[in-house]
Parts: C-alpha cells; structure tokens; sequence
C-alpha cells in the first residue's frame, strides 16, 4: 500500500484533505459522508529492460473514489475534479519514497450513482509510471 499512501500524502499536500480523516486508502469508511478513498486497479504490467526480467518500470492503474453527503452530487463531483488536478500533476518526482515518473487521468470524472445512505458518488481512474 506504500504507493496508495504516497498518491493520499500528495492529496493532503495538495489541500484535498487529511489523511486517514478524509482520506483513506484501500477501503472507504462509512463515516465520515464527504471523503475521498483512493483504490488499486488493474494495472497495464511492467515494462521490462532490453527483454529481461528486471522491471524497469510499473505501471498500476488508480481508481479514486470522492464521496459528498446525502444528495450533493456538485460536491462530489468538484472534490473528483480536485483530485483529478492533483494526482494528474505528478511528473518525476519522489513522493514517500516512491519515484513516479508520471500520473496520468485515464478518465474524466464520472459518477458512480447514490450509496445506500443517498451520498453523491464520483470515480476518476490513473494510469501511472513508477519505478520498483
């Protein structure tokens, strides 16, 4: 998860929110109604090096999850926005020791529909290139 957690601390620096407050990684909390839950996806696999087994490069996929209160679809669809800025600004750089040579929006945000509480939902899915 120290990737997850790299891409959260990058959110809160980015004023998103506050880890483990509004932010989670790997599961979305019931509470509190507006948070943002950041998620593994399927990945493209690794490219390797000239053809051998050293990776040279992985490239996970992200799903990002914002969550608003009941019925306020605006709400999470700006916060999916927001997210969207932040992580898609990542270019070589170093976040918790992870070196990410790139985060990039797979997708526009999209909206996921009303939880069994009636909270707005909205997803925006990365690609990203980082090195093992």
């Amino acid at each position: 998860m120290a990737l997850l957690d790299a891409l959260a601390a990058q959110l809160a620096t980015d004023g998103v929110g506050t880890v483990g407050t509004t932010i989670f990684t790997g599961y979305m909390p019931d509470a509190p109604d507006a948070c943002v839950s950041i998620l593994e996806g399927r990945g493209a696999g690794p490219e390797h090096v000239f053809g051998s087994s050293v990776v040279a490069i992985e490239r996970p996929s992200i799903r990002v999850v914002c969550r608003a209160g009941r019925n306020d679809y605006p709400a999470a669809r700006a916060k999916a926005i927001a997210v969207r800025a932040s992580l898609g600004a990542i270019r070589n750089v170093t976040i918790s020791s992870i070196v990410f040579h790139s985060v990039q929006p797979s997708s526009d945000p999209y909206p996921l529909g009303l939880d069994d509480k009636e909270r707005a939902r909205f997803g925006v899915d990365f690609a990203s290139w980082v090195s093992p």
